[in-house]
């Protein structure tokens, strides 16, 4: 019954809303409004956001604790990947593990939403499927648009501890081709890219082709098949071992889109890649091969019409697909998910522009098929004392169908910004979730802004959740920042927020042991970061997060071993583990410096710093701990070398070539030697 009266009310809202705006103007109206929130001061140029409100805006002035990467920073920064590119930002750790990268954020593991052109670039067979490596480049990327903190209001579930949009290039902002080629060493990675565009006045076109070749695991493969013929058993330890290396990593990706004055934009992306990578056990005596590959793949239709001057209609529709593919030793997985969307948003401006409301409804339906559910920890199947038994692994089908109602309004009293977002989605699957935020912004002078923020959002369950429990708990977080920043125009600024994360029926998955029982987190966090310019040409940086976590450790049910009952059927034994949450390391540090002698040659320079973690791993006897790691890096760039519109880049990664150690899945693992990577790249 609530439920109900809430829908009828958020109808009536959003009715009234676009009545009051007036439906009085045809579809090709000729008039084009400006927007409001879209701030530029003369001679300064200020980075765009877009998720913190879905419309355009600065990101320090946003409702939310922002940071926008800009296609300058992704050239000079040496930032060659996403993960490379948000490593450098606050709040965010990302670990290397044997199958790629691993994002934190904020003291939470796989906690944030990744978008592309804001289609969802996220799973629901594996939380582990993060477009951080190869299988993501950004040669077509304009600018990447971070929010640390919830953000489940306006994008919905998994808006977790925050939000990161890829925002690809069109043809307004390449008009004509540019085309790039890379190698490097060790390893020889290399690859290419061609990207093209048009700007034709009322319309614009952007396609990009891009294909790299990675750097194969160099570590040897003792056990190379397993599996048997569908027999139920596993083959006889005498065929099961044997020598195996890595295939080379390979990767695909083309982006397009078309816009028609504003009006219209199709856009898409397709990919296709294979990473096949190395895992051992805890003791490292057995290693086999696994390969994964989660190609994300969308066609989107976008449109926007101007009701008046303060009032206007959005929608937004897409398709996308995971077809993924999955080997472990000599099995294979091929789950897949597809999804369909629709969205309709009204803007409307109130007393003249000082208030603006967002509200919308959306759609959501998402088939998936064959989603692998592991119940027992591989590793113990694999020594030569098993001769019988196989790991347990289900493949199942399910399909989920979500509604969504939410609205953000925002008013400016005198200096301040105060904005109220409410979202209610309503699932068949799992029970319903309403989001909520609120938010000040203030700037009692110009070169002064504090932020009071608090939020909620959710996370959709892992789908070995929705096939077992009748109605899944949804994991939930609240959390409360408090930024303060300061800027001197040219000379720099600086930033300090704090935040607490609350995090309620916490559930975290072990590939092959499963999940965790419900568990709640409280983490503590301070960002700090600055920016200062003492003469032009050079600019220096720093930034640190800092944080604490308290709450239970984790907890899961093991499979310690299974038996025949004397009927015939199987009988398994389990046992209670725990492992102390994971927050990776509790203060992470980035120092930068970025000099440019000359107009056409920047260099850059970052020192970075994380703590020591723990290495948590099934069955672990005791938790072991490895140190922190100083690593350095160099990007040496060259603008319009020899000729106009070829640029060079030399990216220098872990100079001092550090030999450390990192956790892994079931173990340690080497972190990453030094590596040099050349790109030449011609504008035509």
């Amino acid at each position: 019954m609530i439920q109900r009266i809430f829908k009828k009310i958020w109808v009536v809202i959003l009715t009234g809303g676009i009545l009051t705006g007036g439906l009085v103007s045809p579809w090709f109206a000729h008039a084009v409004a400006p927007e409001d929130t879209m701030l530029m001061f003369v001679g300064e140029a200020l980075d765009v956001l877009s998720i913190a409100s879905r419309r355009e805006e600065s990101a320090r002035q946003a409702p939310a604790v922002a940071n926008v990467i800009t296609k300058e920073m992704i050239n000079a920064n040496g930032m060659f990947t996403l993960g490379q590119a948000l490593e450098q930002v606050p709040g965010f750790y990302m670990a290397q593990k044997e199958w790629g990268t691993q994002p934190y954020l904020r003291g939470i593991p796989d906690s944030v939403l990744f978008l592309y052109d804001t289609v969802p670039m996220q799973s629901d067979t594996s939380k582990s499927v993060h477009p951080l490596d190869d299988e993501l480049s950004l040669a077509p990327v304009k600018r990447v648009e971070i929010i640390r903190g919830p953000g489940s209001v306006l994008w919905g579930a998994d808006a977790f501890a925050g939000i990161v949009n890829i925002v690809p290039m069109t043809g307004k902002d390449l008009s004509g081709v540019e085309t790039g080629v890379f190698y490097g060493d060790p390893g020889e990675p290399r690859g290419y890219h061609v990207n093209a565009g048009y700007d034709g006045g009322q319309w614009d076109a952007f396609l990009s082709l891009i294909g790299r070749d990675g750097v194969a695991d160099d570590r040897t493969a003792n056990v190379v098949r397993f599996w048997g013929d569908n027999t139920g058993e596993p083959l006889s330890p005498e065929d099961r071992y044997g020598y195996e290396r890595a295939d080379r990593p390979h990767f695909i990706e083309l982006v397009g889109n078309l816009n028609i004055r504003e009006w219209i934009t199709l856009s898409g992306r397709y990919s296709d890649y294979a990473k096949p990578y190395s895992m051992a056990d805890r003791e490292k005596e057995l290693v086999w091969m696994e390969s994964r590959s989660n190609p994300v793949n969308y066609i989107k239709l976008e449109g926007k019409k101007n009701l008046n001057p303060n009032s206007a209609l959005r929608f937004t529709g897409y398709y996308s697909a995971i077809n993924s593919s999955y080997e472990v030793i000599d099995l294979s997985f091929d789950p897949s998910e597809y999804s369909t969307y629709g969205e309709l948003i009204y803007d409307h401006d109130f007393f003249s522009g000082k208030g603006l409301l967002t509200a919308g409804g959306a759609y959501r339906n998402k088939h998936v098929s064959d989603a692998p559910i592991w119940d027992s920890y591989l590793p113990d199947y694999l020594g030569p004392d098993n001769a019988a038994f196989l790991p347990s692994i289900t493949e199942e089908d399910y399909q989920t169908e979500l509604w969504s109602m939410f609205g953000q309004y925002s008013h400016k009293i005198g200096k301040a910004d105060l904005s109220l977002g409410l979202r209610h989605d309503d699932h068949d699957t799992y029970e319903d979730s309403l989001s909520y935020n609120i938010g000040v912004v203030w700037s009692p002078a110009s070169a002064w802004m504090l932020k009071a923020l608090y939020g909620t959002a959710y996370r959709t369950p892992f789908a070995s959740q929705l096939i077992e429990e009748e109605e899944a708990d949804l994991e939930q977080i609240n959390t409360v920042s408090l930024e303060v920043s300061w800027q001197a125009k040219e000379r720099g600024g600086l930033s300090l927020c704090g935040f607490v994360n609350h995090i309620s029926d916490h559930i975290m998955e072990d590939p092959y042991a499963g999940l965790s029982n419900p568990n709640h987190q409280k983490i503590y966090g301070l960002e700090l970061e600055g920016r200062f310019v003492p003469f032009d040409g050079l600019e220096l940086g720093a930034n640190i997060t800092a944080m604490n976590n308290s709450g239970p450790d984790e907890t899961y049910l093991y499979n310690d071993y299974t038996f025949f009952r004397p009927d015939g059927t199987l009988e398994k034994h389990y046992v209670e583990i725990e492992y102390p949450f994971d927050s990776g390391p509790d203060t992470v540090l980035n120092l930068t410096a970025k000099w440019e002698p000359v107009d056409s040659v920047a260099i850059f320079c970052r020192a970075g710093y994380f703590s020591s973690q723990n290495v948590i791993c099934p069955l672990c006897d005791s938790i072991e701990s490895v140190p922190g790691v100083w690593l350095g890096d160099v990007a040496v760039t060259g603008r319009d070398i020899l000729m106009p519109g070829l640029d060079l880049s030399l990216y220098l990664k872990n100079i001092t070539d550090k030999e450390y150690q990192i956790p892994g899945m079931n173990s340690t693992i080497d972190g990453e030697p030094f590596s040099v990577l050349i790109t030449v790249k011609k504008s035509w």
